[in-house]
């Protein structure tokens, strides 16, 4: 029976795979926006009433959940106040030079998660060394205390001047109001101590105002998953591709702002290390967004200068391109009478027309249905059947519009769409110098394989590879991802200013609090791997890259010699830029410390227990020359060894694959399908 859950909850579908030692079940349910944790809730009582989840026999339960971006983006978040140095209570506003719309008269600009009225000063200062220019008040704190209990305030950020360096104003701080407001208090200190205050402000500012958001989701979520018998603590998925348990989650939400993107980048890293295939460009394609990223040498791409929304956030993340293009994409016509797709979707209420859930307008799903691609025989996740008649009737909304028949419009849509994924695709390789030809293209989420073999084509990718658990691989990646923290402390020095003692000592300090929390977590020190890394730039630059310096199980780091960190950056910029500059002195910006533990999951094969759809013949629109006879197969019954050749579609419960004529691929011992593009 089950022993470990993997919850992925999309825009359209709550994905789920249940593990034990006879292999891994995909399941999928709508998604119930409004109510996020009701419709995970529901999904666990459906298995248990069909026999296939025993509750109590649970011991590891794992979730990324899109709560916390969700109220981010819709400004959903907790009413919050922030404390600060005092003559810096508009950094949140003021923030960079830069601006998304530099010519705009009219441009609205976000609102900050704190406004102004409860961004209060505090008369403290540090200098630039974190020496006490101006001692902490506690009388101060205090009346600030008195007047946001008055406002009845539900979260409170600290930020103060140079904290990274000395937290003492910011940890005295949040005692004086602890004793006094007994709400959630979050320090700078603690979740981002770097420099750059713009953007340890930001994120500070989001952590605190998600706390009480994640917070009731959270408990809500345990409590009655509890009532069903299922006791473990949850786990998790953090933006960097580690779990963490909910009780830290609900401390430092800002680290779960890409918990499902992130999930999905990580099972397609264990896909790949199967298949001895390290060097991929991962296209998950769900249904409303699609997300792209890079994994070379079988290491994920990360980043401290992400941005969710409008809103910097600068803990360090996987690194994923973000469109809005997914199978609710809906198609429209702009003021210039050209076609476009996206990014507002149709979601999972109404959804699109093919549903039969009310909605009437075009998307990309009803484009596929239009072509031949899905079939009502052939049912989507969740058993959702198919109405072809509202699917014509919603492209031909854009047919008639273009003179087009149904089909042509339908072909458009899927050309439009997929210009914009192979656009997201240069951005995180060709942009980043990186060749597409060198790499396979591993295609996941519920449309990302209809689109696979088109996005290859079009980049001259010579594989493409989809997982037996395509469409549930976010949630099948819970179950593989490391439990594990990131850390960092900004140096702002000369590198060569630098010694080796001096570094030991600042990476010590970070192992030292990693031990603590991790072993909080469970975690023995004997599990632990870490990853020691530097950020790096030539003096005078704005920005750095990351350059990674020692990996290896267990204690006991070693900084290695300098003049090789020198050597790697120059090699880096290099190949990021298309120049490196020998001569130019380098700057130690930060270290940072990535500390994981292994998951106790071992890859098993996905298991399929209902009877198999016979092989069929159908029509199916490929290009604009019309339509083929072609194979409708049901990719279930594939075994190792077994050959596709085009054109077919393969169906799967969870996701289904187009292949076009030309095309062909073979099936692994582990389900996974691999196709050679010509």
């Amino acid at each position: 029976m089950t022993k470990a859950i993997g919850i992925d909850i999309g825009g359209t579908f709550i994905d789920l795979v249940l593990s034990d030692d006879s292999g891994l079940r995909l399941y999928k349910f709508p998604s119930t926006p409004a109510s996020p944790e009701r419709g995970v809730v529901h999904a666990l009582e459906e298995l248990v009433e069909q026999g296939v989840l025993a509750p109590s026999l649970v011991d590891r339960i794992a979730h990324g959940s899109t709560v916390a971006t969700n109220a981010l983006l819709e400004g959903a978040w907790a009413k919050t106040a922030l404390v600060t140095t005092r003559g810096f209570r508009d950094v949140l506003e003021i923030g960079r030079q830069n601006r998304a719309h530099l010519y705009d008269l009219n441009v609205e600009r976000p609102a900050p998660i704190v406004s102004r009225d409860f961004r209060l000063e505090c008369s403290e200062r540090l200098d630039a060394t974190g020496a006490v220019v101006r001692a902490f008040s506690d009388a101060e704190i205090d009346d600030i205390a008195e007047h946001l209990a008055l406002e009845n305030v539900e979260a409170v950020a600290i930020v103060f001047l140079f904290s990274y360096l000395n937290s003492a104003h910011e940890q005295r701080a949040r005692e004086r109001l602890q004793q006094r407001l007994g709400i959630p208090i979050t320090l700078s200190s603690d979740v981002l101590p770097e420099f750059r205050e713009y953007e340890r402000t930001s994120t500070t500012a989001v952590c605190a105002s998600l706390r009480p958001v994640i917070e009731k989701y959270m408990h809500n979520l345990a409590d009655q998953a509890s009532d069903l018998g299922i006791k473990p603590e949850w786990q998790i998925m953090q933006s960097n591709g580690t779990v963490i348990s909910a009780t830290q989650a609900q401390k430092e939400p800002v680290r779960i702002l890409l918990s499902g993107p992130a999930a999905g980048v990580q099972g397609a890293k264990t896909i790949g290390q199967s298949m001895a295939s390290p060097n991929l460009i991962t296209m998950d394609m769900g249904g409303t967004s699609c997300d792209v990223a890079l994994i070379q040498d079988g290491e994920i791409g990360q980043t401290t200068t992400g941005s969710v929304g409008d809103y910097p956030v600068a803990v360090r993340m996987n690194e994923i391109h973000t469109i809005g293009s997914g199978g609710g994409s809906i198609a429209w016509i702009d003021a210039g009478g050209a076609l476009r797709v996206g990014p507002k979707s149709a979601g999972a209420v109404p959804g699109p027309a093919c549903y039969g859930r009310g909605g009437t307008q075009p998307t990309v799903s009803d484009a596929h249905v239009v072509l031949g691609h899905l079939l009502p025989a052939m049912p989507l996740g969740g058993n959702l059947t198919l109405n072809v008649d509202k699917a014509q009737a919603a492209i031909r909304i854009i047919a008639d519009r273009l003179s087009l028949t149904i089909e042509q419009a339908a072909l458009g849509i899927l050309d439009v769409a997929d210009a914009a994924m192979e656009r997201a695709v240069r951005v995180i390789s060709v942009e980043r110098g990186y060749d597409p030809r060198q790499f396979s293209l591993l295609a996941f989420g519920g449309a990302g394989p209809l689109h696979a073999v088109s996005i290859a084509r079009r980049l001259a990718i010579p594989r493409v590879i989809v997982p037996a658990a395509a469409g549930v691989l976010s949630a099948m990646g819970l179950l593989t991802c490391e439990i594990g923290r990131d850390y960092g402390i900004s140096i702002l020095r000369p590198l060569s200013a630098m010694n080796e003692t001096a570094l030991m000592e600042r990476f010590r300090a970070l192992e030292a609090r990693g031990l603590r929390e991790l072993s909080a977590e469970g975690i023995e020190e004997s599990q632990l791997r870490l990853e020691m890394s530097a950020d790096l730039r030539y003096q005078g630059q704005s920005h750095e890259l990351n350059i990674r310096l020692e990996s290896r199980a267990g204690l006991g780091l070693s900084v290695g010699d300098l003049a090789t960190w020198e050597d790697a950056f120059h090699n880096e910029h290099q190949a990021r830029y298309g120049h490196a500059s020998l001569d130019e002195g380098i700057e130690l910006v930060a270290l940072r410390l990535r500390m994981t533990a292994p998951p106790a999951f071992a890859q098993p094969r996905v298991r399929f227990d209902d009877a198999f759809i016979d092989t069929c013949e159908h029509l199916v629109w490929f290009d604009a020359s019309g339509p083929i006879v072609s194979r409708m197969m049901d990719r279930r019954g594939l075994t190792v060894n077994d050959t596709i050749e085009g054109p077919a579609v393969l169906w799967g419960t969870d996701a289904t694959l187009l292949v076009p004529p030309g095309v062909r691929g073979s099936c692994d011992v582990m389900g996974t399908l691999q196709l050679e593009i010509s």
